[in-house]
């Protein structure tokens, strides 16, 4: 790492210009190199058609209203010298759509502005985090600060409930047969390993004492946050994870409103998220709590569920295959196919694919139209399927045929609810990012 100019009466040390020969003559380095692989090329690819599955489109739709979530976020910095303070703040947005609305829609020439506005029934749920040296609440330790920022947003109120209940009904599966205990992987404050947390000893905050040390224990600290936080290095690791936790339970969260108010109407709902359906990071392990939530909706009220994906590996293999797979079809992706085509791994490894973080399985969707999909859905398993078949897939035909429907010429291969959140919660780097920073450095004391 060079030297920077602080104080601007030194210049700034630049990198050598001549020191790559170096690497380049090293034996090691091109050993390594010549031992490494890229991804197939669209020539190198072979597709095995008992993975093709042609989509039995529909007669009538079951679906009569879509619930899209979407989230992003932007840091900023709220203090520029020394030691520097960032700041980030995170918009969620929860859309409500009509398939009525829609197929409206799509039977007019253009779209007026009085049918935009039936779709835009979004809902916004904002969150902003200390990510470096920012104390909340006089906090005494950024990963203090950490977890009551987050806390507080599970705390605020929403239709007469809050997201702390949605998480204790959702990790004691209060929607079935109660459990009495989660384990919590480590106390925030004495670090002790396997704490048990019991369903009926919380404080009416959502809050628990240590078994070991008698400090505060709060529901949301079964996310892990506090183990990567770091007081000085800050918190940036997690916005992802945690972007991707909040968008899951704003979905969860409607699970289970519709369902206490008329059970019934939960079949009629579909439900899509930006992004594949897992967990990532420290929350890798509500995977399997979420698995057990919809195999229990499959068995009694039914569920319509999808990820979407719109960058990554898996959507650049959708593009380089679009000509192997007819119009109507979809490929179901396993793990010979993952491992051989798309990420670097063992084709005949026995580890699923996602088998830590993953509550559903993958597919590649090419719909009559020629747009490329790449989708996860729920499988109805105890545990992650090495290698799906559609019967894995429960109402895979219903999903995959209003994902159709949902058809968005905004950009290359996107869906209406999900381009439209993105586009109504997004921060852009400008102006947004600069309003924001001077907004919240003028704002914190």
């Amino acid at each position: 790492m060079s030297y920077s100019s602080r104080y601007g009466k030194r210049p700034q040390e630049l990198a050598s210009m001549s020191s790559h020969s170096n690497i380049i003559n090293d034996s090691d380095v091109r050993e390594f190199l010549e031992n490494c692989e890229y991804p197939k090329g669209k020539e190198e690819i072979s597709i095995n058609d008992t993975l093709i599955i042609d989509v039995n489109f529909p007669n009538s739709n079951h679906v009569k209203h879509i619930i899209a979530v979407d989230g992003g976020y932007s840091t900023v910095p709220v203090k520029k010298t020394f030691p520097s303070s960032l700041l980030t703040f995170f918009q969620f947005g929860t859309l409500l759509l009509s398939t009525n609305d829609l197929d409206h829609i799509s039977e007019q020439p253009f779209i007026s502005r009085e049918a935009m506005t039936k779709l835009k029934d979004l809902e916004r749920d904002k969150l902003v985090l200390p990510t470096k040296n920012v104390a909340y609440n006089k906090s005494n330790s950024l990963v203090e600060s950490v977890r009551q920022s987050i806390y507080r947003f599970f705390q605020r109120k929403d239709d007469g409930t809050t997201l702390l209940e949605t998480l204790h009904w959702f990790l004691y599966e209060e929607y079935n047969q109660p459990i009495d205990s989660y384990q919590l992987a480590s106390c925030p404050h004495c670090h002790e390993t396997r704490i048990d947390l019991y369903r009926t000893k919380f404080h009416p905050d959502f809050s628990q004492d240590c078994e070991n040390c008698g400090r505060s224990i709060l529901i949301t600290d079964i996310f892990r946050f506090h183990e990567v936080v770091d007081n000085e290095t800050g918190a940036g690791g997690i916005l992802g994870y945690l972007t991707n936790l909040i968008e899951h339970f704003n979905l969860i969260h409607q699970i289970k409103n519709v369902r206490a108010s008329k059970p019934e109407l939960l079949q009629s709902f579909m439900f899509i998220k930006d992004g594949p359906l897992a967990f990532f990071g420290q929350t890798a392990g509500l995977h399997k709590p979420m698995r057990r939530l919809c195999n229990f909706l499959f068995q009694t009220n039914n569920l319509f569920f999808a990820g979407l994906e719109k960058s990554g590996a898996f959507v650049e293999h959708a593009d380089e295959i679009k000509d192997l797979i007819k119009p109507g079809q979809a490929l179901i992706l396993d793990n010979k196919h993952i491992y051989q085509n798309i990420l670097p791994g063992d084709p005949d490894t026995p580890d699923p694919y996602g088998s830590t973080s993953y509550y559903s399985s993958k597919l590649i969707f090419k719909s009559r139209d020629e747009r490329m999909h790449v989708v996860t859905l729920p499988v109805d398993s105890e545990s992650i399927v090495l290698n799906p078949q559609r019967k894995d897939f429960n109402n895979l035909d219903m999903i995959l045929w209003n994902i159709e429907k949902l058809r968005c010429d905004m950009y290359d291969n996107a869906i209406i609810p999900v381009a439209l959140a993105n586009k109504l919660i997004s921060l852009s780097n400008h102006p947004s990012s600069v309003i924001l920073e001077k907004f919240a450095t003028k704002t914190v004391k």
